[in-house]
């Protein structure tokens, strides 16, 4: 079954087709690049990882290199000391300008050339070859694995690069750099050349939305206060004199290189890359920014966007063999639920539902690929509409491979686009009665009718008896009848027998702490009620009331005290009987209760 995230990244790039612009030129390397390539990746902060496209593709990291380097500098170096070198104001220039702040002669942010070629030289080592070491190290740590060289972009970046060296060179004037300029420039640009997939500047985004923790080796890479410093200034100047549209637009810290990729961070939730070689006329990939802003729209990932602070989406997951419906069931019925009560599986969602959230159930579901999914809203507060599309899209995947998804409902949190028509969820006020549901449905599917023309006999009171033992029992049953609604056994009255339902319903009922009748459980043909008053001191302790037309055999209290003093044989067997029944019973609702305490 296909992931609902990855069917809408696929279906968003195909939307986004097309794009113009053109590939860098001013590097003779970069201007045969292939102008069509492309690629997607999406990593969330726990590391699963979406891809479209040619995500293994490898092209030069370029510009998307210096908020990583501004990292490594701050924690090399110390925020006091870099910023001394350079500022952290948006310049609204070109990434290339040759310009200083005029009150200061720092370059005015890490993001542009100028400021990205002073923080290179603030990395830890004693020349521009031990501070590429530490460059190179520190990126494959954000990336979560080794990362090299692409020599021949090197080659023809550095024999290209005369307006770098000419920012490196007034850097040097104006004593922000200190030693050699050409080392720093060589070493700037080794660091540009760093050869990358999208995967690869995925991870590192998301890494950066992880607060510094790289999502599958679970290192801390960089501290959480120093994320925050980074991401402040990828928002404000990441993508040059197009940030403040950016910003409006897209609305997530984000950085740019001229060799096609771009990356997005959506703190606490996803890292974002694109590589598509075409570029605008701010240097930005035409058809990654394109993406962006749709994503940022459809996904609701603006970091502006008004909403409380996400949490874990999936409260619990456990299947249905671990929590039962509350209605008794017959053997048979029993036997076939214990055979195919794993296929369904109940998802408890609790908080509010936003995209991180909901790409978690999904994958949870797609992962479990049950036949039946049970999701319980009950406790959700609040849910974007991108969640509930992909939510929704779930439902349709899962419909599409013969499986089915149902909600637990009562606050009306998901409204369904499809209500009225055939194509609808099924909904339940509470999760007891989606359970039944689910019971009902996994029998009807891989049971078959299990209806008997004996409901007597198959009842766990009478299918162990001897034949002799279930003639006696047999002859002492009383028939009664009840009307809807009425009252069948009193709460606080004696022990007055086993009743066997030969028709219809019985729910037993008991009073809510507010005052009102609270339904603990339904009781179906080939089910009983009575007995474990046994248990209490011969008091019926719940309400039985009629749901719908009742017909009962009864076997009283007077008949089984009979019996067992006429035919002790008779009435040994038939305690027995009543007591593997009444243990079955409670061990039913023992397991339930573990299972909700846990």
């Amino acid at each position: 079954m296909k992931n609902p995230v990855q069917q809408y990244l696929e279906e968003i790039v195909e939307a986004c087709a097309g794009t113009s612009g053109a590939v860098a030129d001013y590097i003779p390397e970069l201007a045969e690049a292939d102008p069509d390539r492309f690629a997607l990746c999406l990593a969330t902060v726990d590391g699963r990882v979406y891809t479209v496209g040619d995500a293994e593709a490898r092209f030069s990291i370029q510009s998307i290199s210096k908020p990583f380097t501004y990292a490594l500098a701050l924690q090399d170096s110390g925020k006091e000391a870099v910023a001394e070198k350079v500022g952290v104001e948006p310049s609204g220039d070109a990434f290339n300008e040759i310009s200083l702040a005029p009150d200061s002669g720092r370059p005015f942010n890490p993001m542009i050339n100028a400021g990205a070629i002073t923080t290179t030289s603030l990395l830890a080592g004693e020349d521009g070859d031990e501070r590429f070491a530490r460059a190179l190290e520190g990126f494959g740590r954000f990336a979560g694995r080794e990362l090299d060289v692409d020599e021949a972009i090197y080659d023809s970046e550095l024999s290209t690069a005369h307006r770098n060296r000419a920012i490196a060179h007034m850097l040097r004037e104006f004593s922000i750099l200190e030693g050699d300029p050409e080392d720093v420039l060589a070493q700037y640009v080794r660091q540009c050349s760093i050869s990358v997939d999208t995967q690869d500047l995925a991870l590192m985004a998301a890494t950066l939305a992880n607060g510094g923790v790289q999502p599958r080796t679970g290192e801390e890479v960089l501290d959480a206060q120093l994320v925050e410093h980074v991401l402040s200034v990828m928002t404000t100047c990441g993508m040059y004199d197009a940030a403040g549209d950016w910003v409006t637009a897209v609305g997530m810290p984000a950085k740019s290189g001229v060799s096609g990729g771009i990356i997005g961070v959506l703190p606490g939730q996803v890292g974002i890359a694109v590589f598509s070689p075409r570029l605008d006329s701010h240097g930005n990939s035409a058809r990654g920014v394109t993406l962006f802003e749709r994503m940022s729209h459809d996904m609701e990932l603006h970091i502006m966007h008004v909403s409380r602070g996400s949490r874990s989406a999936l409260r619990a997951s456990f299947p249905l063999s671990q929590a039962r419906s509350r209605r008794r069931r017959t053997t048979a019925e029993q036997e076939a639920l214990d055979r195919v009560s794993d296929r369904c599986r109940v998802y408890e969602l609790h908080g509010d539902l936003l995209f991180s959230g909901a790409e978690s159930v999904v994958r949870s579901i797609v992962d479990d690929d049950p036949e039946l999914a049970v999701l319980d809203f009950t406790h959700v507060n609040e849910i974007a509409t991108v969640s509930r599309q992909t939510l929704i899209a779930l439902r349709d995947r899962l419909r599409e491979c013969g499986a089915e998804a149902v909600v637990v409902d009562p606050g009306e949190v998901i409204p369904d686009p499809d209500a009225g028509t055939d194509r609808a969820t099924r909904r339940f006020p509470d999760v007891t009665s989606a359970l039944a549901w689910a019971e009902d449905e996994l029998i009807r599917r891989h049971c078959g009718d299990l209806t008997t023309s004996d409901p007597v006999g198959e009842h766990p009171l009478m299918s162990g008896l001897s034949d002799h033992a279930s003639e006696v029992v047999r002859a002492a049953l009383e028939s009664r009848e009840h009307a809807d609604g009425e009252i069948v056994l009193e709460a606080g009255g004696d022990f007055s027998g086993v009743h066997l339902i030969i028709d219809g319903r019985a729910v037993a009922c008991a009073e809510a702490p507010d005052g009102s009748r609270m339904n603990l459980v339904t009781m179906e043909p080939g089910t009983s009620f009575g007995e474990l008053a046994l248990g209490t001191e011969d008091v019926q302790e719940t309400e039985i009331r009629a749901d719908g037309d009742l017909s009962l055999l009864v076997l009283s209290a007077d008949s089984i005290e009979r019996i067992t003093e006429d035919d002790p044989a008779v009435g040994l067997e038939m305690w027995r009987a009543m007591a593997r029944d009444g243990y079955r019973v409670a061990d039913k609702a023992l397991r339930r209760g573990a299972t909700r305490l846990a």
